[in-house]
């Protein structure tokens, strides 16, 4: 039986997630954020853009949401089966900044997303029946993709890259 989902419990979540990130990051000499061949050509650095745009997306559609707006979820003519080709124009959209300025639009990203979610309604958040826009998908699965889910897969990615660098 699955447990009863909380905002409370999200939050943890989020932290859980993004703590086991952080830790996994704290491991990766500076000098190799920079280093291709993360997952295909992606850097770190890359990597961590790629993570602050999507949490700034479900900021965006949160806020959105909040004043009673469908949120515009996906680039003019585009369906979700054109997430890699989404992804593929954010990286080229990020490539060339800088990493400082990633690094800490990274941190911010992440205090805004967790305060979005904590100042969101919980039962908007858990209700699957809430938005009709979500088809009977609770919010929170949007916030789950986003933040800690997202953070788990690259993490994932980063502890494997490391283990080839060492191996």
């Amino acid at each position: 039986m699955e447990e009863e989902i909380t905002k409370l419990k999200i939050l943890d979540e989020i932290q859980a997630e993004r703590n086991n990130l952080d830790k996994t990051l704290g491991k990766i000499p500076g000098d190799q954020m920079l280093s291709p061949g993360l997952v295909g050509n992606w850097t770190v650095k890359d990597m961590l853009a790629h993570i602050t745009v999507w949490e700034q997306r479900m900021v965006r559609w949160l806020e959105q949401t909040a004043l009673g707006d469908e949120p515009e979820m996906l680039p003019a003519g585009m369906t979700w089966d054109d997430l890699d080709l989404w992804n593929e124009q954010t990286y080229q959209e990020h490539l060339h900044r800088d990493l400082q300025e990633v690094l800490s639009g990274f941190q911010t990203s992440y205090q805004e997303a967790l305060k979005t979610v904590r100042e969101f309604p919980e039962e908007d958040l858990i209700d699957p029946e809430r938005y009709a826009w979500r088809n009977g998908r609770a919010l929170w699965l949007m916030v789950a993709a986003n933040t800690y889910e997202h953070y788990k897969e690259h993490e994932a990615d980063l502890a494997a890259w490391l283990e080839r660098l060492s191996g």
